[in-house]
């Protein structure tokens, strides 16, 4: 199947409309959330005593709940005073392929998560992504399946994982079509060389990294891109990728992000996926503070107008992360001067860009998937309310609450 069938899968899967995909149909009743303070994604300002109705798995209304008609076959949900948002996503994780986890993100309200690379055969990787969507209880899964790199190249080395290895631009296509082909929903690539793990790691070439983008947008979807040093992002912004999926930080000396590279980052519409619970854990067993610059980074980023992508690396490093909501990675937002609200939006609209699901997913509006988390207090004012769960819905269905 073409990559777009597959995207259409994802989609179909997720709002609920393959057969058997769930547990109880709801083909005739509607759904609808009251009394509660809606955030939508958006980045507009929160709507007070707000109403969102449900029909078969879709937003059908959403706004003030004076100009909202609820059905009268609806069932009512009334909050009590509740934040309603968007289910949030985590667009950087690793070993999703994984029942319990995808469930423990769900119940956290965490209702998508973005597989950035296992080296598994992908036929397998792909039956289990298909699998869990067929779940509710699971986060939705997006899936890249292996990493596209050269021969001893990252992550293979240093690590000893594996890769979609290509050796020329002409393979790189190919291999970038057949992966999209087998099922991948968006491409991650690696230009890694080396200089943070203190030795010479080979990589792509311009051109290969140029054809890989190329044959990825031709085909209808996204490359993310593993970096680490800034020299190995100006080359993955010369090969016109879509997101990068960690903050820079230093590699054998200071490495202070250049302002030309975030002006071209801005200008070109690229997200970024920090990844400051990596470099915590990192830092926590290195003598080199890449936290402090990643957070330095970040700020600097946002700052100048950047689109940040909520992502945290998910089981990426030998440290431990935080499974559900990564409440840790906000605070670390928050620390590099990321308001509430714009850590709202990374999680939410900017993540599902990443995913190439914006137009089904990250927002509460007319027509998108019914993903929303709905939790006790005022998000904007302290977001550890985001941790204060009151429900989850998962394409339209109650899975929490």
């Amino acid at each position: 199947m073409r990559a777009v069938s597959r995207r259409e899968f994802l989609i179909l899967a997720a709002a609920g409309l393959l057969a058997g995909c769930r547990s109880t149909p709801q083909t005739t009743n509607a759904l609808a959330l009251v009394n509660g303070t809606l955030i939508d994604g958006t980045g507009v300002e929160p709507v007070p005593d707000a109403a969102l109705v449900i029909q078969d798995g879709r937003i059908v209304a959403v706004g003030p709940r004076a100009r909202i008609d609820v059905p009268g076959h609806a069932q009512i949900v009334d909050v009590q005073g509740a934040t309603i948002l968007p289910g949030f996503i985590n667009a950087h994780v690793h070993q999703a392929y994984d029942e319990s986890k995808l469930k423990a993100w769900a119940q956290g309200g965490v209702t998508t998560v973005r597989d950035l690379g296992n080296g598994s055969a992908r036929a397998e990787l792909f039956a289990l992504r298909d699998e869990a969507l067929r779940n509710p209880q699971c986060a939705r899964l997006v899936a890249a399946g292996p990493m596209v790199t050269v021969p001893g190249g990252y992550p293979i080395v240093p690590w000893g994982g594996d890769g979609l290895t290509v050796t020329s631009p002409d393979e790189a296509r190919q291999e970038v079509a057949r992966l999209l082909e087998d099922g991948a929903d968006v491409i991650k690539i690696a230009l890694e060389s080396g200089v943070i793990f203190r030795r010479q790691i080979p990589m792509l070439s311009p051109q290969e990294a140029a054809a890989i983008v190329e044959e990825a947008h031709r085909r209808g979807t996204l490359v993310s891109v593993h970096v680490t040093i800034s020299s190995d992002l100006e080359q993955a912004l010369d090969a016109g990728v879509d997101d990068v999926a960690h903050m820079v930080v230093p590699g054998a000396g200071p490495d202070e992000l250049p302002d030309d590279l975030i002006k071209r980052m801005v200008e070109a519409g690229v997200y970024w996926e920090p990844t400051l619970e990596l470099w915590q854990g990192v830092s926590s067993v290195n003598p080199v503070d890449y936290d402090r610059q990643a957070i330095d980074n970040l700020r600097r980023f946002v700052a100048a107008g950047g689109k940040v992508a909520l992502g945290t690396d998910y089981a990426g490093y030998t440290t431990e992360f935080q499974l559900g909501m990564p409440m840790k990675e906000i605070g670390w937002m928050q620390e590099a001067g990321m308001t509430p609200m714009q850590v709202i939006v990374s999680g939410t609209r900017h993540a599902a860009h990443v995913c190439n699901l914006e137009r089904e997913l990250g927002t509460l509006e007319v027509g998108k998937i019914a993903d929303v988390l709905v939790v006790d207090g005022d998000p904007l004012e302290d977001m550890h309310a985001l941790a204060n769960v009151r429900l989850v819905l998962h394409g339209g269905e109650i899975i929490r609450g």
